[in-house]
């Protein structure tokens, strides 16, 4: 019987076989634990960068540069990443620009690429001790179309004569005084051709800045103005195609060309063929304005006014032209309360009965404040159809089909009321005008129970705080643009 007996060099072959089988072991450890770590790292910087294209897009504004939205990428990946290197960012206008960013029509686009290295636990000991990895990102900021609702009516060349304050006692004593709107400045037949009727210049100023802060061609605005009627000044799609220098000049000469309403001169005094009149001088009655219709009939939906409602009608069919893809902001400034509504009868979306001159103008309100009731309080909103159905429900109405996501645009309504008749009226509610604006900007929609994209309501003692406010309004504006 022979005993068998292993040689030194079959135990060192065991040795060797064994200890390739625990480095593959350890190799295929390696393989699941450091590559679940890389795919764990690798989710870490995607996120990170997928943040940072974001915070760099909010930077795509008029006069970026690459380096300002490099900055703020950069910034918040060090925050996030403290080991990211290589970080580029491109636009579709940086140099020498990324075409894939360059869209029709034009998206306010940024893609962001970093990398990181990542260390690995296991794969060292085969000799793998880390890789580099990168991800990038496109983020967009949502191109915005605005629509801007400005009050052109009487009252925005009344200023002009004893600016800037036109309640000045000497000049008016007592409204309804012969000597009301007295003073040759205070005429839109002599204020407009120079560009001088106060606040109006002083309001287009202040929108020309808020537009200046806008990137063309990726935003648009439209310009609607309202007097005693509403009017489509420049439609949201009149700069498509344009370059952004083209559209911002379109828009900007669109709004400095604006004019206070500036009714026809009356033939004679009492013509009552004509619903409103400009008394040519010398004056007959110490008014620059006649209202031949409203002596004639005692109809006071004849008298020119402030159309807040038609205005916003007229905002809501035209956001039909927006872009799904965008934010949709409406921004209105008004000079006082909403006292007509309704235009021939049949206006956007004028669902209540209309009266003698096709206003909505109940004959319960044929008194001052005229066109709405006395008290504007909630308790007293009428539904369209109601007999008591007025101007200041006309406007609610509108602002609700603005604002509701659901039943109607959805847009952020931003209001802003101008000077002391919009929180002290001389007439009926002295806050009508200020409960309107700030109901437009923050409650609208709100009944259906939709998740409304609220704006914001602002008041403006004088011209002079106008500039400041559309700034804060941009400012709010930005902070609902990412998507």
């Amino acid at each position: 019987m022979h005993k068998f007996i292993r040689s030194k060099t079959e135990r060192g072959q065991a040795i060797v076989l064994i200890a390739l089988a625990a480095i593959g072991m350890i190799a295929m450890i390696g393989l699941m634990v450091d590559g679940g770590l890389l795919m764990i790292e690798y989710g870490r910087l995607k996120r990170a960068i997928d943040a940072a294209s974001l915070s760099a897009a909010l930077q795509y504004r008029e006069g970026y540069t690459i380096t300002e939205l490099t900055n703020a990428a950069d910034e918040f990946l060090n925050l996030n990443q403290s080991d990211v290197f290589d970080i580029d960012v491109q636009t579709c206008d940086s140099a020498p620009g990324d075409p894939n960013l360059c869209t029709t029509p034009a998206r306010k686009l940024v893609r962001v690429t970093a990398s990181r290295r990542v260390r690995f636990g296991f794969l060292p000991i085969i000799g793998i001790r880390g890789t580099e990895i990168t991800a990038n990102s496109v983020g967009e900021a949502a191109s915005v179309d605005v629509i801007l609702v400005l009050d052109a009516s009487q009252s925005m060349a009344s200023e002009g004569g004893n600016y800037p304050d036109h309640y000045d006692a000497t000049d008016y004593p007592l409204y309804g005084d012969p000597t009301y709107n007295d003073h040759p400045a205070d005429d839109p037949s002599q204020c407009n051709p120079g560009n001088t009727c106060q606040p109006f210049r002083q309001i287009k100023d202040a929108a020309i800045d808020f537009v200046n802060q806008l990137y063309f061609p990726y935003d648009r605005v439209a310009v609607i103005t309202f007097d005693r009627d509403a009017h489509l000044i420049l439609p949201l799609d009149a700069t498509n195609g344009m370059t952004g220098a083209a559209a911002q000049t379109t828009v900007v000469s669109a709004i400095r060309g604006l004019e206070v309403f500036q009714p026809p001169a009356c033939t004679s005094p009492l013509d009552a063929t004509k619903t409103h009149c400009l008394n040519p001088p010398p004056l007959p009655t110490g008014q620059f304005f006649e209202y031949p219709m409203f002596r004639a009939s005692g109809d006071p939906s004849s008298l020119p006014s402030s159309n807040i409602g038609d205005g916003l009608w007229l905002a809501g069919n035209e956001l039909g032209r927006g872009r799904e893809d965008s934010l949709w902001v409406v921004i209105l400034l008004a000079g006082g309360p909403t006292n007509t509504g309704c235009t021939n009868g049949s206006a956007h979306g004028c669902t209540g009965p209309t009266y003698a001159n096709g206003r909505v103008c109940p004959p319960s309100t044929w008194f001052y404040p005229f066109c709405r009731e006395g008290d504007v309080s909630a308790a007293t909103r009428h539904v369209a159809g109601s007999v008591n159905y007025d101007a200041d429900d006309y406007a609610r109405d509108a602002a609700d089909f603005l604002a509701n996501p659901i039943t109607g645009q959805g847009a952020s309504i931003f209001t802003i009321g101008l000077g002391d008749l919009v929180r002290h009226a001389r007439s009926g509610d002295p806050e009508a005008g200020q409960k309107l604006l700030d109901y437009a900007a923050t409650q609208a929609g709100d009944a259906s129970g939709a998740q409304v994209n609220h704006g914001l309501y602002v008041y403006a003692p004088s011209p002079a705080d106008l500039r400041e406010i559309f700034r804060a309004i941009a400012e709010n504006i930005a902070t609902k643009l990412s998507h």
